[in-house]
């Protein structure tokens, strides 16, 4: 291998070490808010979402109805009180003339008149079943006194009516005295109006109703019964929009004139999940001249109304992690498995950081509560600042967690540093003693006190005892009195051992090669001899 070569391995093997080293010493727990909700890549959103839905969808009808049997619709319109008389409905009147029982089966004709023979015609036209069989009872009992008339239902009639308008195709629909407008409007197109539906009746009236109203709000008076002759018009909604992403309630809804973003998430989706993204709704709108989406982003924090058109798309995105962060350096434990320190870390011999990523208002309260279990018994934390600006502002953080102090209010701003000193000062023992390490620091004790705490003089030691103690200034300091905090106790180890046993080594070597050099010599002699 060439010069050239070594020193290229050289620099890049310095150039490896230092980079790990820069990166060991600028790492740092990542910690996320716990407002940020639940991991986002669990709630991926899906594409899918944004197709609009069938008109069915929109109204929460079910695709396919069941028919009812006609024995069940017997029973149905005899146990609900509104049921009006249809053409084609069978009726079985009883009644007493004199000592005979007279039984005659009636029926409503295509004009809903019901003729009972030999009495008259009653016309049920806009009359419930109540009502008819009132009438006709009391017609019975005009011609026939104490006749005990009764008057049953045997079988409900049908009749049609037409739906046109924005539907795949014009329908001539049978129904039956209970059918209401949601059941009849399954041919309607994805863009037919939910809101504004038009039924003009056999007598030449007209009314207007809301389905959405109907089905989703339970405003029951705007989903009516149908009558005969009835034509139903299904308009083109004028205002569809797909929600999607974080709601109650996602899907394609209908807005009314005036109605905005607001409304669509808060009425029509039932409002927002707690991971929502409420600052930044994601509005995408095809641009027709440009043939292309554009895509437009509001707060619903900013308070003004927000103007939405037909066939937009809002999604309420994922809150994400910010990447805002502040940072907490100091007497907090930076381990990801901080609830089961070493004793290193919970003796606090060893500074912590963190890098915690705020949710966006959060204040210095809600961020010091869910951090609150990585700090620890050494955490100094009425001595807390933080550094904002080049500006140290007092953080009493213990009053902050369990009181009250205005700094607690303060909200997080990126690039704060957050400093929680150690309240637990320290004296350091090395050398020759049986346990090395750093010691708590505990007034008005002196030097055999942390030697003891260190088990004693070892083996190493000198002989005599040569013990120093430092300041935390480097001074040389006096043994005899108390010692104190930060101090370094250094305890001499015995170096005879280590010095003499080059000695010993050297002397061994010429011993043996003066013994190997005899040996020649000797040989070489006796060779002369011969």
């Amino acid at each position: 291998m060439n010069i050239p070569t070594k020193r290229c391995l050289i620099a890049f093997l310095v150039l490896f070490v230092s980079t790990l080293l820069f990166a060991a010493e600028g790492s740092g727990l990542v910690v996320r808010s716990p407002l940020f909700g639940p991991d986002s890549h669990t709630q991926a959103f899906d594409q899918r979402s944004l197709v609009i839905q069938s008109y069915s969808e929109q109204l929460g009808l079910a695709m396919e109805q069941a028919e009812e049997k006609p024995e069940n619709r017997v029973l149905s319109a005899i146990s609900n009180g509104s049921y009006p008389v249809t053409p084609g409905d069978r009726f079985r009147l009883v009644y007493l003339d004199g000592l005979q029982t007279v039984s005659v089966d009636l029926q409503a004709d295509e004009k809903g008149k019901v003729t009972v023979p030999g009495l008259g015609t009653v016309n049920c036209n806009n009359l419930t079943f109540i009502d008819m069989k009132k009438e006709i009872l009391s017609m019975v009992q005009t011609y026939h006194s104490y006749s005990n008339p009764q008057l049953i239902l045997t079988g409900t009639g049908s009749f049609s009516v037409s739906v046109i308008g924005e539907v795949h195709g014009t329908r001539v629909v049978p129904v039956w005295g209970l059918s209401r407008l949601s059941s009849v409007v399954g041919s309607a197109t994805p863009y037919a109006s939910t809101r504004d539906i038009l039924i003009a009746h056999a007598d030449g009236t007209t009314d207007t109703y809301d389905l959405y109203l109907a089905l989703r709000k339970g405003v029951l008076d705007q989903d009516p019964l149908l009558r005969s002759g009835d034509v139903i018009t299904i308009r083109r909604a004028e205002k569809v929009v797909v929600l999607a992403g974080n709601v109650y309630s996602p899907g394609t809804y209908q807005l009314k004139e005036g109605e905005t973003l607001n409304d669509l998430v808060s009425s029509y989706g039932g409002g927002v999940l707690n991971n929502a993204d409420v600052q930044k709704v994601r509005i995408q709108r095809y641009d027709k001249k440009s043939g292309a989406w554009q895509v437009t982003y509001a707060d619903l924090f900013a308070g003004g109304p927000t103007e939405l058109h037909h066939m937009d798309q809002v999604v309420i995105d994922t809150l994400r992690s910010s990447v805002h962060t502040v940072s907490i350096e100091g007497a907090v434990a930076a381990s990801e498995a901080y609830d089961s320190l070493s004793s290193t870390a919970l003796m606090g011999t060893s500074s912590g950081r963190i890098f915690y990523q705020f949710y966006p208002k959060e204040s210095v309260r809600q961020m010091l509560t869910s951090i609150a279990p990585r700090l620890m018994t050494v955490s100094d934390l009425d001595g807390a600042y933080l550094l904002r600006n080049q500006k140290r502002i007092p953080l009493k953080a213990q009053q902050i967690l369990y009181g009250d102090d205005p700094n607690g209010l303060l909200s997080l701003e990126s690039g704060d540093t957050f400093i929680i000193p150690f309240s637990q000062r320290f004296i350091s023992v090395s050398g020759g003693v049986v346990r090395p390490g750093v010691f708590a620091y505990v007034p008005d004790k002196g030097i055999n006190y942390y030697l003891s705490l260190a088990g004693g003089l070892s083996d190493e030691a000198s002989v005599p005892t040569s013990v120093k103690v430092y300041g935390s200034d480097g001074e040389k300091l006096n043994i005899t009195g108390e010692i104190p905090p930060e101090s370094s106790i250094r305890v001499a180890k015995n170096t005879f051992i280590k010095d003499i046993a080059p000695t010993v080594a050297v002397i061994g070597l010429v011993t043996s090669v003066l013994g190997i050099v005899a040996a020649v010599i000797s040989v070489i002699l006796e060779s002369q001899k011969l």
